[in-house]
């Protein structure tokens, strides 16, 4: 179902009205057949991994809760404090077992259906040609199933939580399975964690004027994002990429800015589309952005950009191996062969390995994402491991971090180096990514500045008329940004608010069109 589709408007005022309708008791029944409704409008055929993936994850929840209760009464028979570590790194043994059991369906069914493509083009040249024949059918005739790589991560930090006796298992199956079903989230996020989300998921709620009110505005907010920015951009980004070697390279740079701004936008806008509806029913999804475009570094980018993903990462894979027992060997060795500095370093350089190879495989089934990956792990330890030479010669310059002009300059800084590296992100091989680097620096730079209309107007965004929205609409999310950034309120009075909201929805009605036919929909939906 296209999110931007009159379909989807009507299924949600649908819900929403069947939503305050019915008793608070049953609302959450309501959530999931609405949600199932939603899923199989992808294919029935993938249904079938999501129970799967679902059954698995609820069933060793519940043997794990039950593991640690039956580990803390045998602890407690014990006698002295031997025995009692002994019952306990047996328990651990035994949820370890089961926990790679589960991981070993739930991400193999995961892996063989994403990244069946890729293993067969890394490894055809050790098959024979029949063997490739029929490991090309195979590959052909299997389905992505939708949202598979955030329901599979969703429903492993789940039993993470449980293990590690965060909250307790749910022990209905079919709120576990509104959970890893429920519809605002499972395409593109945000991750939401069982013991936030469920507080709100599985609570009734009475219809709110205030809170309408305020999730309608998002909703709009994030149409506008959607339809009058990423999707006018849509055509001419994309036939730029699509052929950049008939691209002077003044336009490739150009189009790869022009990419960042639409992948933001349609991100964005989506976040606000699906956290806008759940307001308006009570439900609290997690934030996914914070003024990524106002970051200062890599490392802030990541921090403000899919931050439940970044959030996710860090507990379930950085932690975890920056704190096991290689990392920390590398630790103490480090220390006594460079100093305590490398000691502390090195073993979360040894953990973003992990995080970054699988933060590229996740974006994409592809060889150009794990480079990408690998590159955005580079800078980030080349800017720590830099950090004392940087501090140095910002006293040495006397700048303060507060500087508006140095601010500035880290701003800008950093949006070139995130999209110098899309170019990876966004090609389709590892070749194509350095060739279009190499023709985005072909000496051709005079053309911006001798007819800058003709650039922008007829090649860059498609029309004087998807121009006039794509600007409109980019400084209005950079003011709404730096509003935010700042932390400033202002107040604005209510008959203004309602203009201003108004004359937005008339725009939108007017210019908004049928931009989802020319990208096929959310651009972060294929990951």
């Amino acid at each position: 179902m296209v999110i931007t589709s009159l379909q989807f408007i009507l299924f949600c005022i649908l819900l929403i009205l069947l939503y305050f309708i019915l008793p608070g008791s049953v609302q959450w029944i309501l959530l999931l057949v609405f949600s199932l409704y939603f899923y199989t409008r992808a294919g029935y055929p993938a249904l079938v991994f999501l129970l799967i993936t679902a059954a698995a994850a609820f069933g060793t929840a519940l043997w794990m809760e039950k593991e640690n209760e039956r580990s803390k009464a045998e602890a407690a028979a014990c006698e002295d404090r031997a025995a009692k570590a002994a019952c306990r790194e047996a328990s651990r043994k035994k949820k370890k077992r089961a926990f790679i059991l589960m991981c070993f369906l739930i991400f193999g069914i995961w892996v063989v259906t994403k990244y069946s493509s890729m293993l067969l083009d890394t490894f055809a040249p050790l098959l024979s040609a029949a063997a490739q024949g029929r490991a090309r059918s195979f590959v052909d005739a299997m389905i992505v199933p939708l949202g598979i790589s955030f329901y599979t991560f969703n429903c492993a930090g789940y039993v993470i939580d449980v293990s590690r006796k965060k909250y307790a298992a749910e022990k209905n199956p079919l709120k576990f399975l509104l959970y890893v079903s429920f519809f605002p989230h499972i395409i593109q996020g945000p991750f939401s964690r069982f013991d936030r989300l469920g507080k709100t998921l599985f609570a009734p709620h009475r219809f709110d004027w205030d809170r309408m009110a305020l999730g309608l505005r998002r909703v709009l907010y994030g149409y506008c994002q959607k339809l009058l920015v990423a999707d006018k951009l849509a055509p001419t980004v994309n036939a730029v990429l699509a052929n950049p070697a008939a691209t002077p390279g003044v336009y490739l740079f150009v189009a790869i800015l022009g990419y960042g701004i639409q992948l933001y936008a349609d991100f964005a806008g989506y976040m606000n589309i699906m956290c806008g509806l759940c307001q308006i029913m009570g439900i609290e999804l997690e934030e996914n952005f914070r003024q990524p475009y106002f970051a200062v570094s890599i490392q802030n980018y990541w921090k403000r950009w899919h931050i439940t993903l970044g959030n996710w990462y860090s507990d379930y894979i950085f932690y975890p191996a920056s704190m096991g027992k290689t990392a920390q060997k590398i630790g103490r060795k480090a220390r006594e062969k460079f100093g305590a500095r490398m000691g502390k370093l090195l073993p979360s350089y040894f953990a973003m390995i992990f995080v970054w190879t699988l933060t590229g495989l996740w974006h994409g089934a592809s060889w150009t994402f794990v480079v990408w990956g690998w590159l955005n792990f580079v800078i980030i330890v080349f800017s720590m491991q830099a950090a004392p030479a940087y501090d140095w010669m910002k006293g040495k310059l006397h700048i303060r971090d507060g500087n508006i002009p140095f601010r500035i300059f880290q701003v800008i800084r950093t949006i070139l180096l995130v999209s110098l590296l899309r170019i990876f992100y966004c090609s389709p091989t590892l070749g194509a990514a350095i060739d279009y680097i190499r023709m985005m620096f072909t000496p051709n730079w005079g053309l911006i500045f001798t007819s800058p209309k003709q650039v922008l107007i007829t090649s860059c965004m498609g029309g004087a008329v998807a121009m006039k929205y794509v600007i409109a609409g980019v400084v209005c999310i950079f003011v709404v940004d730096l509003v935010k950034e700042t932390g400033k309120k202002f107040h604005v009075p209510m008959p203004v608010r309602m203009v201003v909201w108004g004359l937005l929805l008339c725009v939108l009605i007017i210019g908004g069109g049928n931009g989802d036919a020319a990208i096929g929909g959310f651009m972060y939906a294929q990951f």
